[in-house]
C-alpha cells in the first residue's frame, strides 16, 4: 500500500554518478505489474542494463548507462522516470558488483511463428489507424469495414536505388507538363491508339474541343506516381525499370503513409526485445539490433505533401472559401485512402472538400458562362481532384461525359486536366522510349537519367514495324507484357496470354496496345495479412514514387517528391493492384550497399559506388 509513495520518493532521489555518468533507478520489481513495463519495451536496445542482487535472485536494481540514456532521449523517449523491467532474465551483465550469471542466448522464432504470434496486434493496429476498406457486403450496415491488405513487415530494397528513384520525381513532373502542353506531338502520338480504342478517342476529342473553344485555366495540378520494379535476372546487374507513370487517380498515398506507421510500430515494439520473436524478426532482416531496423525505414510524407499541394493550388485560385472537389466512384470501397487526404486538407490547411460522382456533378454542378466559375450549391470549386474518370466504366452514360466536359471547360484547376491524363497513356510511354523523344522536352543530361530506367517498349499496329517483335513475343511470351490503354489492375496480358491475344488482334486493333519487356525481380520471403489471416510466402514488390507539380506552362510553382508506395504480391500473381485484390501494401526497408557494390545497386548507383 506504500508502493506509490515509495516510488514517488525514489523519483526525487535518483543519483547521478559522476564516474560513468550512470543514472541509478531503484525499484522493487515484485511490486510492479507487467503492464507498466510493456509500453517501454521498445527502449531495450538503447539500454545498457546491469543488475544488483544475489545469484539466482530477481534483479533488485537496474543501471542505465548515460550514453544509452542520451540515445534513448534522441529516439524520442519521454518516460525514462521508470525502470524498464526485462520481459525475460537480463542476458548481459556489465556491473562489476553484479554476481548474476549470464543467460545463454535464446533460440530465434521462425518467421512463420512470428507471423502467427503478431497477427492480432498488427491487424488491430492497422484497423485503428485507418487502413480500411468498406466491407464488400454492407447493405444492412454501412459502417462495416475490413482491414486493408498489408504486409506485416517492410520489403527490402537497395538504399541507393530508392534515393535514385526519389531524385527522378521532379524530372517526371517536368516531362509530364511538357508533353501535355505540346499538343501537336501529343495528338499525333495518340492518333492511332484513339482510332483503335474508343475511350482514348473520346478523351482525345475532349481535349481538342476544349482547346478549340479556348482554355480558361492554364494552371494544372499534377499528383503523379512513377512505378518501378527491380529487374534482377540471373547474372545481370540489378536495375530499377519503370512499369508505368500514373497521371490520374494515383491512389494509396494515405494507406502507404499509414503502413509506414504500422511497420515502425511493429519493428520498434516487437523487434527490439530480447525474446524469440524479436530474434526471429532481426534474423529475418539480417540485422543485430532493433535500432538498425528503425533506421532502415525512410520517412513517408505522402499525407503531408499531397494535401499541401492541393492547398497550394487552392491558394493560387485566390478565392477565399472555395472548396476542393473530389470526383469519386459511386461504389467506392477505398474510402479511407481518400478521406485521410480530405481530413489533412482541413486539419492542416483549413480547406474544405466536397465529394461527388460524375453523375452527381452532372445533376448538381453549374458553371457561370461569363467567368467560367464552377459551383456546387453555394460553393465555388477551386480544384477538381479526380479519383474517378480514368476508366470507361466511370462513364456509363453521356451524363458522365457531360460532367467531365463541364469540369474541363471551367476555371477550376484540374488534377489532372484531360491533357495530363492523355500524357500518362501507355502509348505515350512507349513513344517516349523512341530515339530523341524525351530529348524533345528536356536537356540531354536529364533525358539520360530518365532513359536509364526505361524498360523495353514497342509500339504495335499498321504505323509500326512490329512484325519481328510480334514473332519474338509469340515464341517467348514469358519475356513480355501486353498492355492496353487502361489504368487500374486486371487489364494486362502475361505469359501464354500474350501470344494468344496477339494472334487474335487485327493490325488495326493492335494499335490500342503496346508490348513491354517483362521485368524480373527476385523473390523475398514476405508476411502478408488480408481479411484477418496471415500468409508467409515468397513475394515480389512494385515500388511507386509520388510527386506533386503545379504550373501554367511558363512557370513551375511547385515540383516536389511526395512520398512512396510499396505493393507486394505473391510470386506467380501477375497484376499488382491492391484495391483490385492482387497485392498488399508494404513499406521499403533500405539495405545499405556494400563497399564492393556486389549486391543490390541499380546500374546508376553501381557507377557511383
Amino acid at each position: 500500500q506504500n508502493r506509490d509513495a515509495f516510488l514517488q520518493r525514489e523519483r526525487h532521489s535518483r543519483t547521478i554518478r559522476t564516474q560513468g555518468l550512470c543514472v541509478s533507478l531503484v525499484v522493487f520489481l515484485e511490486y510492479l505489474p507487467a503492464q507498466l513495463w510493456d509500453p517501454l519495451a521498445y527502449l531495450l536496445p538503447y539500454l545498457e542494463l546491469s543488475c544488483e542482487g544475489g545469484k539466482g535472485q530477481r534483479p533488485a536494481k537496474v543501471l542505465l548507462g548515460a550514453e544509452s540514456l542520451a540515445e534513448a532521449n534522441m529516439a524520442g523517449s519521454t518516460s525514462l522516470g521508470r525502470v524498464i523491467k526485462p520481459t525475460s532474465p537480463v542476458a548481459v551483465v556489465k556491473s562489476q558488483d553484479c554476481s548474476a550469471t549470464p543467460v545463454q542466448p535464446k533460440a530465434s522464432a521462425t518467421i512463420e511463428s512470428v507471423a502467427k504470434e503478431l497477427l492480432t496486434p498488427a491487424m488491430q493496429y492497422a484497423e485503428l489507424h485507418g487502413l480500411l476498406y468498406e466491407a464488400k457486403d454492407c447493405a444492412e450496415d454501412k459502417s462495416m469495414a475490413s482491414q486493408c491488405p498489408v504486409a506485416m513487415f517492410p520489403f527490402p530494397i537497395p538504399e541507393r536505388a530508392f534515393h535514385d528513384a526519389v531524385d527522378l520525381s521532379v524530372l517526371w513532373n517536368k516531362l509530364v507538363d511538357a508533353v501535355a502542353r505540346d499538343l501537336p506531338w501529343l495528338y499525333a502520338t495518340l492518333e492511332s491508339a484513339a482510332q483503335a480504342d474508343p475511350f482514348t478517342g473520346r478523351l482525345l476529342k475532349l481535349s481538342k474541343d476544349i482547346h478549340a473553344e479556348g482554355l480558361r485555366q492554364s494552371l494544372t495540378l499534377g499528383i503523379h506516381r512513377s512505378d518501378y520494379m527491380l529487374h534482377e535476372p540471373d547474372n545481370h546487374v540489378p536495375q530499377f525499370l519503370q512499369v508505368e507513370l500514373n497521371t490520374i487517380a494515383s491512389s494509396m498515398a494515405s494507406h502507404s503513409a499509414n503502413t509506414r506507421g504500422l511497420h515502425y510500430y511493429m519493428l520498434g515494439r516487437y523487434a527490439s526485445r530480447d525474446d524469440a520473436v524479436a530474434l526471429g524478426i532481426r534474423e529475418h532482416f539480417g540485422v543485430t539490433s532493433g535500432k538498425e531496423l528503425l533506421h532502415g525505414l525512410p520517412e513517408n510524407d505522402a499525407l503531408k505533401m499531397i494535401p499541401a499541394a492541393m492547398a497550394w493550388a487552392n491558394r493560387a485560385y485566390s478565392v477565399p472559401g472555395s472548396v476542393v472537389l473530389f470526383v469519386v466512384q459511386e461504389a467506392e470501397r477505398n474510402f479511407a485512402d481518400q478521406r485521410w487526404l480530405e481530413y489533412a486538407l482541413w486539419e492542416q490547411h483549413g480547406v474544405s472538400v466536397i465529394r461527388k460522382s460524375l453523375a452527381e456533378i452532372h445533376r448538381e454542378a453549374w458553371m457561370d458562362s461569363s467567368t467560367g466559375r464552377l459551383c456546387l450549391a453555394e460553393h465555388e470549386v477551386s480544384v477538381v481532384y479526380f479519383r474517378a474518370g480514368y476508366a470507361p466504366e466511370d462513364y456509363s452514360s453521356e451524363a458522365e461525359w457531360e460532367a467531365r466536359t463541364l469540369i474541363e471547360r471551367s476555371l477550376a484547376i484540374k488534377c489532372p486536366s484531360v491533357d495530363y491524363q492523355l500524357a500518362g497513356a501507355k502509348k505515350v510511354q512507349q513513344a517516349l522510349a523512341c530515339r530523341g523523344a524525351v530529348e524533345r522536352f528536356m536537356g540531354q543530361a536529364d533525358a539520360a537519367k530518365l532513359r536509364a530506367c526505361f524498360a523495353g517498349l514497342w509500339g504495335l499496329g499498321p504505323d509500326e514495324d512490329d512484325a519481328s517483335i510480334i514473332e519474338e513475343a509469340c515464341k517467348a511470351p514469358e519475356g513480355f507484357v501486353l498492355k492496353p490503354q487502361r489504368e487500374g489492375g486486371g487489364n494486362n496480358y502475361y505469359g501464354d496470354q500474350v501470344a494468344v491475344k496477339l494472334k487474335e488482334l487485327s493490325p488495326e486493333e493492335r494499335s490500342a496496345y503496346i508490348l513491354m519487356q517483362r521485368i524480373l525481380p527476385k523473390q523475398r520471403i514476405s508476411v502478408m495479412t488480408r481479411a484477418g489471416t496471415v500468409q508467409v510466402m515468397p513475394g515480389i514488390s512494385e515500388f511507386g514514387f509520388y510527386s506533386v507539380y503545379l504550373g501554367d506552362g511558363k512557370r513551375s510553382f511547385l515540383s516536389e517528391h511526395a512520398g512512396h508506395l510499396v505493393r507486394t504480391k505473391a510470386e506467380g500473381v501477375d497484376e499488382g493492384g491492391v484495391a483490385a485484390g492482387y497485392a498488399v501494401i508494404s513499406s521499403p526497408f533500405l539495405e545499405k550497399c556494400s563497399d564492393g557494390c556486389t549486391e543490390g545497386c541499380n546500374a546508376r548507383a553501381r557507377k557511383t559506388c
